[in-house]
């Protein structure tokens, strides 16, 4: 699957502490080695529907990504398949507050 990485999530993972960031680039190498059905059902990522959010600047569905057990990734998909990582929460319920 191809990966497309925003500023605002590249910033938010370059500011966290290094287990944030480990964790993040292990999750960005797994994602490239997934097809979509993979991305579903693979259960350490938790991949799930962000009900009711959409990205602003785009009108896509908003999804949510485990990087650690409290960090999360919000993205998008895109015809392709590509994934779009928008922003990192390093604390969970943030990360469903996306505006």
């Amino acid at each position: 699957m191809r990966v497309e990485i925003r500023p605002a999530f590249d910033e938010a993972v370059m500011s966290a502490e290094l287990p944030v960031r480990k964790a993040a680039a292990k999750m960005l190498l797994l994602l490239q080695s997934l097809e979509l059905p993979q991305l579903w059902s693979h259960p350490g990522l938790n991949f799930e529907k962000l009900h009711g959010m959409i990205e602003p600047a785009t009108g896509y569905q908003l999804y949510s990504l485990r990087v650690t057990g409290s960090a999360r990734a919000v993205s998008c998909l895109l015809t392709g398949p590509a994934i779009v990582l928008v922003s990192l929460h390093v604390q969970h319920d943030k990360a469903y507050r996306v505006k």
